[in-house]
């Protein structure tokens, strides 16, 4: 679910409008709220909610708009603009107000908006950081046919072609590009927001894993084990204290990780610091730390570089916080 999200320009949210099933997935601790919290915190922006199954509540406007309202209220509280959420009432048993216009009288007579398909037809593109340099987050490593072997992943971040040389950090090898796919299509090159698949030689596939991250010879990207990050805890059950233990979600990276100090804790709007060296960070908790990983990861400042510098962070198998990187130790 993270490693999908952090690649995503938009999502669908898709609610279950049975009654019971909404407001168990809803409530405190749900996969509704969570997945929601998820993908505002990775940076999603754009939203389509999908409320399935409304044929099992007979295509009841009341219910329909019981959950959007519900849904509403805490989609901007976790930062979603309201003119980027699109609220669908649908049917994926039926097909009702999916890949065309709905026809069952029952919810025409009170629903004149766009069909699922249509709306993600309406989503906007985002900007993409063409003019910046190279960067590939690495997702898969497979054998081809032929020589060399190939590098698949999501280009955050410039543009790439057949004869570069590119460099896999934090491993520090070297290779050269010797084809370029884009959803099995060979091509020329590919730019930032393309997932593609890189045929390289020079490299020792065994070096190259999940989480590395491919860029230009001229302007690689930094790797570290200690950074600065300013976080913010979700609901937690248990206070987060120096040397606690988490697991750091980034990008394709699951790494374990320790939190080395808490340094501060800020106002949630206006980032003034309330409390210096704090003992430990609460739910909801706005806070300046430092972490440290048990290997080298790829980072940038997310001033510099929002998509390669947010993260997660996870405990005992739920989501606790997420962040973004301020400072590369």
């Amino acid at each position: 679910m993270i490693t999908g999200a952090a690649q995503a320009d938009v999502a669908i949210l898709v609610v279950n409008a049975t009654n019971g099933e909404f407001e168990s997935g809803f409530e405190s601790g749900g996969q509704t709220r969570e997945h929601a919290l998820l993908v505002r915190s990775l940076g999603v922006t754009q939203l389509a909610v999908a409320v399935n199954k409304l044929d099992t509540v007979d295509w009841s406007k009341d219910r329909f708009k019981d959950i959007t309202s519900k849904l509403r209220h805490f989609l901007k509280q976790v930062g979603f603009k309201e003119a980027d959420v699109e609220y669908i009432p649908c049917s994926g048993l039926t097909g009702e107000n999916l890949k065309e216009k709905a026809t069952e009288p029952k919810l025409t007579q009170w629903y004149k908006g766009p069909c699922l398909v249509e709306q993600i037809d309406k989503l906007k593109p985002p900007e993409r950081a063409i003019d910046r340099p190279f960067r590939l987050c690495v997702s898969d490593v497979f054998k081809g046919m032929g020589a060399g072997f190939s590098i698949a992943g999501k280009i955050e971040s410039g543009s790439v072609q057949v004869g570069d040389k590119v460099q896999l950090i934090p491993v520090g090898e070297t290779g050269t590009v010797k084809g370029v796919s884009i959803h099995d299509v060979d091509t020329r090159w590919a730019c930032a927001g393309d997932h593609a698949a890189l045929t390289v030689t020079g490299m020792d596939q065994n070096n190259v894993t999940i989480g590395c991250v491919l860029c230009t010879m001229e302007d690689p990207i930094k790797s570290c084990t200690r950074f600065r990050a300013r976080v913010i805890m979700f609901n937690i059950d248990v206070p987060v204290t120096r040397g606690f233990p988490i697991l750091l979600h980034y990008q394709t990276v699951s790494e374990p990780a320790i939190i080395r100090r808490l340094i501060s804790t800020l106002h949630k709007s206006t980032g003034e610091i309330l409390q210096k060296k704090p003992k430990c960070l609460t739910k909801q908790s706005n806070a300046l730390i430092e972490i440290e990983t048990t290997r080298p990861i790829c980072l940038e400042l997310y001033k510099d570089h929002k998509d390669l510098g947010r993260f997660m962070i996870r405990y005992a198998g739920s989501t606790i916080g997420a962040g973004v990187v301020t400072e590369l130790k």
